[in-house]
Parts: C-alpha cells; structure tokens; sequence
C-alpha cells in the first residue's frame, strides 16, 4: 500500500505586488515632477494657486460649473482663495457672496444700494494671461516699487465720480508697509485704463 504524499503548498513570491508598487511611485513622482516644472500644479498643500493663468482659469471654470453661469457682480482674487459675488436672481439687488478656496461656500449675504449698478461681469471675457501678466509690474507702475499686489478686484465701475458707468474693470491694489496705497486699473482685456497712487 502506497502512501500518498501530501501536496507541497506553493510559495508565492512576493516580487511582482514589490515592482507593481515600485511602479506607481516612480509614476507619481514622475507627474509631480512635471506638474511642478510646467507650471500646471494650481494647488499647493490643497490650496489653489490664483495668480497664475492656469489657477485663475481654473476659479472661472469653477464658478461656471457651480453656478452655471459666469456672470457676477464682482471677485475679489488673491492668491490663495477669492471671492465671489452673484445674483440671486439677474437684476436682482440681493446678492450672495461666496468664498472659492478649491470649494464654494457661502460667506454673506447683502443687497446693493439703489445707486449702484445692476449690471454683471462675465468671466468669460477675462484675459487670464494678460491680467496675470501685470501682476509683477503694478508696483513700478503706480510708482511703489517697494509695495505688494494684496489683491485682484473684478468690479463693474460706476456711481458718483466714475468716469463711466457699468465698464467691467479689474484692479491691482497695491500698498506698502508705510500704509502707502495705490492701483492699476484694466479693462478686461488686459489693457492698462490708468495708474496711479490713492
């Protein structure tokens, strides 16, 4: 009677799940690398990169997919996060505003004055390369080159004193640590209107 040998349990080698893994790392480091030497990364440490074209394109297209629309009574753009303000209905005087920081959510509510204009921005018609393109010379321009941009305000002009009524413009405000101000004002093209000292 012949005894039956048990059947050896095969090893299984471990390798193949080593190099898949190996793999995918030299992939992320290979992609990281490249974002970062392209310029195409807009988030740094989750937070989004606004003054560059990629990132100030990416906060219009964001504003279209969560609103459906790009019409706004005004932003406020800096760096690392915006402001957003809409409608709550076209024409209407109450308004939402909203910070963007990658995400939407709602920072206030308010409703514009019987002088202000009822009129919107739509930024679709933002140069994001020209407009971008400013940003390293408003403080030579307005005559503080010691001074910083501290932000990007996208707002209709109009009111008492305005030169024009309901002109989308956007401005660099750009101020010192001595408390000096001053900013330059362009149309949405990217073509320098005025600059100046407040």
């Amino acid at each position: 009677m012949s005894v039956r040998e048990a059947p050896t349990e095969q090893q299984h080698s471990s390798r193949p799940k080593v190099v898949a893994i190996a793999v995918i790392i030299v992939a992320l480091v290979g992609v990281g690398g490249w974002l970062m030497m392209s310029g195409v990364n807009v988030f740094t440490l989750g937070q989004p990169r606004l003054w560059t074209t990629a990132g100030l394109e990416a906060f219009v297209d964001d504003v279209d997919e969560e609103f459906g629309t790009t019409e706004v009574v005004s932003a406020y753009v800096f760096d690392g996060y915006a402001t957003v303000e809409l409608p709550v209905e076209r024409d209407s005087p109450r308004t939402i505003t909203y910070r963007y920081d990658g995400g939407f959510s709602e920072s206030r509510k308010d409703t514009r004055g019987a002088e202000e204009s009822t009129g919107l921005i739509d930024l679709r018609e933002l140069d994001a390369e020209k407009t971008i393109a400013l940003l390293p010379n408003a403080p030579e321009m307005v005559g503080l080159p010691d001074g910083e941009v501290s932000a990007i305000m996208m707002t209709l002009a109009y009111g008492p004193g305005s030169t024009a009524a309901d002109v989308p413009e956007v401005s660099f405000n750009v101020q010192t640590e001595y408390g000096e101000t001053g900013s330059v004002r362009a149309d949405l093209a990217g073509n320098v209107v005025s600059a100046g000292t407040d």
